[in-house]
């Protein structure tokens, strides 16, 4: 599965338009600290409160904490993935309403 990584040099100054927010100071998954070269970026579709599903974008200091990620709500895309036309969507008539 791949994941974005960034060479950004300093993930307290980031373009929120290019990487999502501001800053990133730690893993979304195990909350540890990491630098640069450690990030993965990648999204995933989750059942949020009640039945609403969101897509999340993750910033994983390791593969190993993309792989911990759960399974994405049915429906949507079965694997986190880092976006873009390359991305297979599920049928638009198997999504949830």
């Amino acid at each position: 599965m791949p994941a974005a990584t960034t060479g950004a040099a300093d993930l307290g100054d980031l373009d929120p338009g290019v990487r999502g927010a501001a800053s990133i100071r730690t893993c979304s998954v195990c909350d540890r600290r990491f630098g640069a070269a450690e990030l993965r970026q990648v999204w995933i579709s989750l059942h949020t409160s009640g039945a609403d599903v969101l897509p999340l974008l993750v910033n994983a200091c390791s593969t190993g904490c993309v792989d911990a990620l759960p399974v994405p709500a049915g429906g949507y895309v079965r694997t986190p993935h880092t976006g873009g036309p390359g991305v297979d969507q599920p049928p638009a008539g198997r999504r949830p309403h």
